[in-house]
């Protein structure tokens, strides 16, 4: 009810409600919203299946919806998945986001200023991943990947340094080779560091003798050889 009464007095009590036609909106991600007269507002996104039309809305108590007015992308962040399992898992594998990060880096690696495209596409990495909860260590460590690449490229050293300690349990814990591969990777090519890159390939290296590797294992191994490529380079900071 809290956060109705703020949307209610940011819209000074004239509020333009609805109620929801379950067969018509289907339920999203939920997101907050940051800055403007809905600060802090936790809502919903919803759109109509097939029409591609997106809104934000609060929710209340599932009868009553209130659209949010004038919400642009970057003024939310996500901070769950509108329906967990294979959507979370669709979120975190977003790979323009992956790609395009990875490119950045390399590009900073190499002496390369980072371009606005850059730090607007590390910013949504930020804004789509860094407040969400998950509950798996796989989930965990394609999170730490995305923002370690992001943080790096804004040049947010507190942030990356903070995301490294978090990480370094999960390199013992965590089971799956591929997981641990993609986090190992990610700290070689955000740090520099010989030990990363000495256990990505520790890891990686049997790949590539494989006839027909799976396409997660060629982008990792790909992705490798890319950091190993630009390592003579302009380093990020040892961290």
């Amino acid at each position: 009810m809290e956060n109705f009464m703020c949307v209610a007095s940011a819209y000074s009590n004239n509020i333009p409600a609805y109620a929801p036609d379950p067969q018509r909106l289907a339920k999203g991600d939920k997101v907050r919203i940051k800055g403007g007269p809905f600060d802090g507002v936790e809502a919903t996104i919803v759109c109509s299946p097939g029409a591609g039309m997106r809104e934000i809305v609060v929710c209340v108590d599932d009868w009553l919806w209130v659209p949010l007015m004038h919400i642009a992308p970057g003024q939310y962040e996500v901070i769950s998945f509108g329906r967990q399992g294979k959507r979370a898992y669709a979120g975190l594998d977003n790979e323009r986001i992956h790609s395009g990060l990875h490119d950045a880096l390399c590009r900073r690696r190499r002496g390369v200023a980072v371009t606005r495209h850059d730090r607007d596409l590390a910013e949504e990495a930020v804004r789509n991943y860094a407040s969400l909860t998950l509950d798996t260590d796989v989930m965990r460590v394609k999170q730490q990947s995305l923002l370690l690449m992001a943080h790096t490229i804004l040049g947010h050293t507190a942030d990356c340094l903070r995301i490294i300690e978090t990480a370094k349990p999960s390199l013992t814990q965590i089971k799956a080779g591929q997981s641990r591969a993609l986090l190992l990777v990610t700290l070689y090519g955000c740090t520099g560091s010989p030990v990363y890159r000495t256990l990505a390939h520790t890891i990686i290296s049997p790949w590539r003798e494989e006839p027909n590797p799976k396409k997660s294992k060629a982008r990792l191994i790909a992705r490798l050889d890319d950091y190993d490529e630009v390592r003579g380079g302009v380093m990020a900071d040892e961290m």
